[in-house]
């Protein structure tokens, strides 16, 4: 008979350790899996309140580390089935936007290609620079010849501009928005 301290605990799975180990990953297909459970097994019994003593611990730290493996492989089991509902409703799903949401993208399009077009000429060389082609700052100051303040206030202008103009797209028809 053995009482269950931590001591005892800690001895226990790591003398079953590489059994555990092996039964765990056969149940589960998976070492870190089978990893985690040996963990979980370890904290359960540190905090497990065994009032008797155990005639056989083996067989006990068999039943808890069995029982947290089924608990695994059901989550893990509803995780895929969730998955799978979801990648179900992902194909049943029609990807193509409707006609009046092409329209309207279209329409933003060339709403934000004249918001550009109506930039000071350096500040559009600039917005252009950062935000279509990719460019950083460093890459921009060195091809333009200008600091990284004079890069950011062209950028933070451009930006509010667009901002302004893509938000009279949205708003009632022949009313633009104060400035």
């Amino acid at each position: 008979m053995h009482k269950l301290t931590h001591y005892a605990v800690a001895e226990l799975i790591q003398e079953h350790r590489e059994e555990l180990h092996g039964y765990l990953v056969r149940q589960t297909h998976c070492s870190e899996a089978a990893s985690d459970i040996l963990q979980d097994a370890f904290l359960r019994l540190i905090h497990s309140d065994i009032k008797n003593d155990l005639k056989n611990p083996r067989a006990f730290l068999y039943k808890i580390v069995s029982n947290l493996a089924i608990d695994h492989l059901r989550s893990s089991n509803r995780r895929v089935a969730r998955h799978a509902d979801e990648s179900e409703l992902a194909y049943q799903a029609d990807p193509t936007p409707s006609i009046e949401h092409q329209l309207y993208t279209q329409e933003q399009i060339a709403h934000l290609r004249q918001a550009v077009s109506e930039l000071p000429p350096r500040c559009r060389e600039v917005f252009i620079m950062h935000k279509f082609k990719h460019q950083p700052y460093s890459v921009i100051m060195d091809e333009l010849g200008i600091s990284e303040s004079t890069v950011l206030k062209h950028i933070v202008k451009a930006m509010e501009h667009c901002r302004r103009r893509m938000r009279e797209l949205d708003s009632p028809v022949g009313h633009k928005v104060a400035e």
